[in-house]
């Protein structure tokens, strides 16, 4: 009986270890694939919020299976994609950026865990490009936002429709008092948007006007006037940024065209759409 036991105990331990031998490995490191290009990019439809993504686009005949990525920039620190994403041309991952840092330059890093066909796991680093500049952009409205924050508080009034019809104005009053903390901070007024131009009274950058929000200066009360560039229906059903309204700001580590949107809110943001139908007359 001891003979049998010991023999069974044997017999367990050869199957534990030919057990063992049978777990996948950790996944191997490996230079990027030369046909495999990634890029970090935000959409049209996404400028909105906050969701941008990584673009993989695969310009060989087999098929890429995506499990894991680690996009990574000096500006926003590291995020992690998860998931399971098998392409054969090209697939975007998609991740929530948060508030990114004021700073140069706007392609990632990315670290990807994947499968190519039915081969075993493998982890790659390459980088991806900002080839069209949105998240530049992103970005830079990302460190206005910040500096104008440092320098002063921001308040939006009550919306007021001023005359009627094809008179008749979008007024929001905006106040930006100083709170002291910077002296190097201005804002230069605000820009048109595709779907909205500004008219007399309102703050526009083209009046080339500084309003300084140092320690020393006092609140800056303005009005942002607009009426619809166009009047035709589907330039307000297609819409998708036409109300995202750039409030430009000058200030340290900041492009000369640097701009956040303002913050204007769902409510105004409705009652800013439902002006075109009245002023257009339809």
């Amino acid at each position: 009986m001891r003979r049998v036991a010991t023999l069974l105990l044997l017999l367990g331990a050869t199957v534990l270890g030919c057990g063992a031998t049978d777990e996948p490995d950790e996944a191997r490191t490996v230079p990027f694939p030369d046909d495999l290009t990634a890029y970090v990019d935000q959409s049209r439809l996404q400028r909105e919020g906050r969701t941008l993504f990584v673009r993989l686009v695969n310009d060989a005949e087999r098929r890429v299976t995506v499990t894991h990525a680690d996009i990574e920039s000096p500006r926003f620190g590291t995020i992690t994609w998860t998931g399971e994403k098998s392409f054969e041309n090209e697939a975007d991952l998609e991740f929530e950026l948060p508030k990114s840092g004021c700073g140069t330059g706007s392609d990632a890093e990315v670290r990807l865990t994947y499968r190519i066909d039915d081969g075993p796991e493998l982890r790659s680093t390459t980088t991806a490009t900002d080839r069209y500049g949105a998240v530049a952009l992103f970005m830079d409205r990302d460190c206005a936002e910040e500096r104008l924050g440092e320098a002063a508080t921001l308040e939006l009034g009550a919306v007021r429709i001023v005359g009627e019809g094809r008179n008749s104005v979008y007024e929001l009053p905006v106040t930006l008092t100083p709170s002291g903390a910077q002296d190097d901070v201005a804002f230069m007024g605000f820009e048109d948007t595709v779907l909205f131009r500004q008219v007399p009274g309102s703050a526009h950058v083209d009046e080339g006007i500084t309003y300084p929000l140092g320690p020393d200066d006092p609140p800056v009360e303005v009005v942002l006037r607009l009426i619809p560039s166009r009047c035709d229906p589907h330039a307000l059903a297609d819409d998708k940024v036409g109300t995202l309204v750039p409030v430009r700001v000058t200030g340290p580590d900041l492009p000369a065209a640097a701009a956040f949107y303002l913050p204007i809110g769902d409510e105004r943001r409705a009652a800013l759409r439902g002006f075109v139908p009245t002023h257009c007359e339809w």
